[in-house]
Parts: C-alpha cells; structure tokens; sequence
C-alpha cells in the first residue's frame, strides 16, 4: 500500500525540485520508479500481448519524458504516492499507444471485458491512425483528461483496467473485493463517458474509439 503524502515529505520535495528542472531529482525519481514503470509494461504487454512492443525499455525512457515534461509544464501536481504511480500508469498507456501507432499493428485494446458482462466502452488502439495526425493527439488529450478527472478510487481501477487487469488482478493488487472492484469499474465507466459526452468526445472521436451514441 502506498504511503500517504503527509507521511513522505522527501518525495514532494524530490518532486518540486524535479519540477524545478534538478538533473540529479530528476535522475533520483528515475532511479525509485522506473522499475515500477518498467513492471506495469511488461504486465500489460503480457496482459493485452502487446507483441508489437518490442523494447519496454525504450517505452520506459518515453514515459519518465513525458513525466518530467509535464512535471516543468505544471500538468502534474505531486499529491501522494499513490498519485504519482497513476499519473506514471497513466503516461505508460499512452506511450504504449503511440509506439504502436509507429508500428502500424491491427490489433485491438479494448476496455470491453466478458467476465464483467460486456461494459460497452470499447477503447480500440486505433492502429491505422498515425500518431502524428491533429484529430488522434485532441482525442487522446480529451480521454487522458477525462481518466485524470475521476475519483481517486475509480480512477485507479480504470488505470489499471488499461493496462490489461481483470477484477480478480485489481482484487489482488488493492486489497479490496470483487464487488468494489466491479462497482468502482461500472460507476468509473458510466461517469467516464458521461465526461466524454460533454466534450462531444463521440461525434469527434467516436469512430476512432468504436463507439456510437447509442452504445
């Protein structure tokens, strides 16, 4: 379990100074998460057999990028642990997404699960559009803001459900039980998509994503 951000004060300074642009915090933050980041990858490319990933290591290098970027940019602001990891959760999915955008794989992602009963949310990997193209990089900004938006508790829960966790994983790792998992994944689902609906996120990116408005 995560400790709480009261409880870890040299970490919020590591972080501030990070966001400073301190070389060495930023090689210290490295040196404590990367082999979190590294793990959270190789989990999901086994998970979701993410086999057009070829170098985790690489992926990890793009993540603590984007994390330090967005550490300088004021787009992360340090509350804990526990925030941190999913920010880093967060930022290591849509890494993955990009590198296999420049792969040009035709497989699937899918926030669809069966032993849930089928949550009609599908997020397919949208392997056909090119990273670079304006329409891909607004969709992925309204979703990454919409997941950032959420609970703590649910946004955990969709984090991990985007890296290729089931319940009984999400169970295993956060202590909690079947039924708060799926309730927690259900309400994060339902709130998601209202959020996205409020941006127009299905008539703008809707056919990349594989839903409809009646879906």
């Amino acid at each position: 379990m995560s400790v709480p951000a009261h409880d870890d004060p040299d970490l919020a300074a590591l972080v501030e100074r990070a966001r400073g642009g301190e070389r060495a915090a930023e090689g210290e933050l490295y040196e404590r998460y990367e082999g979190f980041v590294r793990a959270r990858l190789r989990e999901a490319r086994a998970r979701r057999n993410w086999f057009w990933l070829n170098s985790v290591e690489d992926a990890v290098q793009d993540v603590f990028v984007q994390f330090f970027k967005a550490l300088r940019e004021g787009r992360f602001a340090y509350a804990g642990p526990q925030r941190l990891e999913g920010f880093l959760v967060r930022t290591a999915f849509f890494v993955a997404m990009a590198h296999k955008d420049r792969a040009r794989a035709s497989r699937h992602l899918s926030l669809h699960d069966e032993e849930e009963g089928g949550l009609r949310f599908d997020l397919p990997s949208f392997a056909e559009a090119a990273y670079e193209q304006v329409e891909r990089r607004e969709c992925l900004r309204l979703l990454a803001e919409a997941v950032a938006a959420l609970g703590e508790n649910r946004r955990e829960v969709i984090e991990r459900t985007l890296l290729g966790q089931k319940v009984r994983d999400i169970v295993a790792a956060t202590g909690r039980t079947s039924a708060s998992v799926s309730g927690l994944k259900f309400n994060a689902m339902v709130q998601l998509r209202r959020r996205l609906g409020e941006v127009g996120f299905l008539e703008r990116c809707g056919h990349l994503f594989g839903l409809s408005e009646g879906a």
